[in-house]
């Protein structure tokens, strides 16, 4: 389990500033792509004590991540516009407890199928741009011996990526944000497409 993102975000600086020093490569055409990322995930919420007295007031819990994608790029002069859709795993952070005999943690897994609107700038060879769209997640909780609950929902999501294309290939590092009802989950991630 990821404790903090900053090694990913290193990671993440370092490639980018090793593609600046490549020669110019020619940027994928548009069309349509296929591909996959990995990185981490951030689960922020804060609950009503009330009503759960067991659970911290707040919690920031990170784990690992990946999504799958499919879509189609406009490649118009200057700018770019698409439409992306994809299947997404949050990770399963840990959720600490107090007050349940032999229970110590909850495990949260989120997923969740989305569709982006995808709008971009060419940067010289960089790619700038931004996501907009929604994401239908399905969250299930395990409490140990206890069993498990499940939850789901349809919300908005959003996020920004920069990438750099190698032929018909295309290196990406994305920030995505869902926010289901109140609780808020982040993704950084790295990733790579291929265009046909």
């Amino acid at each position: 389990m990821l404790k903090s993102h900053t090694t990913l975000m290193a990671w993440l600086a370092l490639a980018a500033a090793s593609l600046l020093f490549l020669a110019p490569a020619a940027q994928a055409d548009g069309g349509l792509y296929v591909g996959g990322s990995a990185g981490g995930s951030t689960l922020e919420a804060d609950f009503d004590q009330g009503e759960f007295p067991e659970f911290p007031s707040s919690i920031d819990e990170d784990d690992t991540a990946y999504k799958l994608f499919i879509g189609y790029k406009l490649d118009l002069p200057v700018f770019t516009l698409g439409v992306e859709g994809g299947y997404v795993n949050l990770g399963e952070p840990e959720i600490p407890v107090v007050g349940i005999p032999g229970i110590s943690e909850v495990n949260l897994e989120t997923t969740a199928l989305n569709l982006w609107g995808t709008a971009g700038i060419e940067a010289g060879p960089l790619d700038l741009y931004a996501k907009l769209g929604f994401v239908s997640w399905d969250a299930e909780a395990s409490i140990g011996n206890l069993g498990s609950a499940s939850d789901d929902g349809t919300d908005p999501a959003y996020g920004v990526g920069v990438s750099f294309g190698l032929g018909s290939l295309e290196v990406r590092g994305e920030y995505e944000i869902y926010d289901f009802d109140g609780t808020d989950i982040d993704m950084l991630s790295v990733g790579i497409a291929f265009y046909f």
